[in-house]
């Protein structure tokens, strides 16, 4: 059935088919078409249905998306301040309370990050342009704190640095056996994953 104004014999039928089943599918509803067939009509609150379902998949992705790259943007900014600030140049001059939380912190938050890549695997291909934000980039810092913390000469901070050891090989387990592929370590992982999104790894 057609509202008044409507004349069907101007419309192909495969036309008049597609332009109904997109209507129903985005629940429009413009109501200047309605089908009168039974199956059609059965079939039309399902395909609505369908429609309201993609629409709101595709709205809880972006809402969901978002959060991790927030949080891996973070990580980056805070390891190319810790470079920016030589933190890894000053572990033994460092006071080791100040030093442990900072590398603590840096540890869930690598924690965090690898997580955030094995639950949504579609964040590894957002790339960066600002090399600040890029973790590609800043990422291989982390290689040069724990190492520092692991020479260190105060037990507090070698644990801490173990801690963070473990973030960040759970981190590079992560990134290469789900994108990278390249069977190496930690450091290798990590200049492969600058590389990928075309960034200079930052030591």
């Amino acid at each position: 059935m057609y509202s008044s104004g409507v004349d069907p014999s101007d419309y192909p039928d495969a036309l008049e088919a597609v332009y109904l089943s997109a209507v129903t599918l985005s629940t429009l509803g413009y109501g200047d078409m309605v089908a009168t067939d039974l199956w059609v009509r059965t079939a039309s609150p399902l395909q609505a249905l369908t429609g309201f379902a993609l629409l709101t998949a595709a709205l809880t992705w972006f809402t969901q998306i978002y959060p991790p790259l927030s949080r891996r943007r973070a990580l980056a900014l805070e390891l190319k301040g810790l470079a920016d600030s030589d933190w890894a140049g000053s572990v033994d001059d460092a006071d080791p309370a100040v030093l442990t939380r900072v590398l603590d912190t840096l540890a869930a938050e690598v924690v965090t990050v690898g997580i955030d890549f094995a639950q949504h695997t579609e964040g590894f291909y957002f790339q960066e342009r600002d090399p600040d934000l890029a973790l590609a980039r800043q990422l291989p810092y982390a290689l040069r704190l724990r190492d520092e913390a692991l020479a260190s000469s105060e037990a507090v901070v070698r644990r801490s640095g173990r801690q963070l050891a473990l973030a960040i090989d759970q981190l590079s387990s992560e990134l290469d056996d789900n994108f990278l592929l390249t069977g190496g370590d930690a450091k290798e992982v990590f200049v492969a994953y600058a590389d990928d999104h075309h960034h200079e790894p930052r030591f």
